[in-house]
């Protein structure tokens, strides 16, 4: 017998997550929220469930959590946000010369930021800002 599973609305997902991060206040890694957060989905309807990517964004757009991430180097060329997946946009100065150039990138829905050697986010913690 194939179990079955039902996907929550982004309200639904949103109300599980201020109540995961009410009771622990902070999570240590992704996996850690994600479980925490089916928990909650779980007293709404047994049959809910949520993808890590999913979770993550949610908590990302929120405006309630806090997102911290754990850097390291990538040769991956990035046109979105590898946290909340929005649209990078260059942060540029001005060369010696007059030359607009670009230094790096930047979200614009959540704090990410990268130099022109791109970071790619290894382990992420997540936090209860109000």
């Amino acid at each position: 017998m194939v179990e079955m599973y039902a996907l929550p609305k982004e309200e639904e997902i949103r109300n599980a997550l201020y109540s995961a991060l009410r009771k622990n206040k902070s999570f240590p890694s992704l996996v850690k929220l994600r479980e925490a957060v089916i928990k909650e989905l779980k007293k709404m309807n047994p049959s809910y469930t949520i993808s890590m990517r999913r979770a993550r964004v949610i908590a990302a757009r929120s405006g309630f959590v806090k997102i911290s991430a754990k850097m390291r180097a990538s040769n991956k060329k990035l046109k979105v946000c590898p946290i909340c997946g929005a649209k990078l946009e260059p942060i540029k100065n001005y060369s010696l010369l007059g030359e607009e150039v670009i230094i790096g990138y930047k979200c614009k829905l959540c704090p990410y930021k990268a130099g022109i050697k791109n970071e790619m986010p290894v382990r992420y913690s997540f936090q209860l800002v109000r």
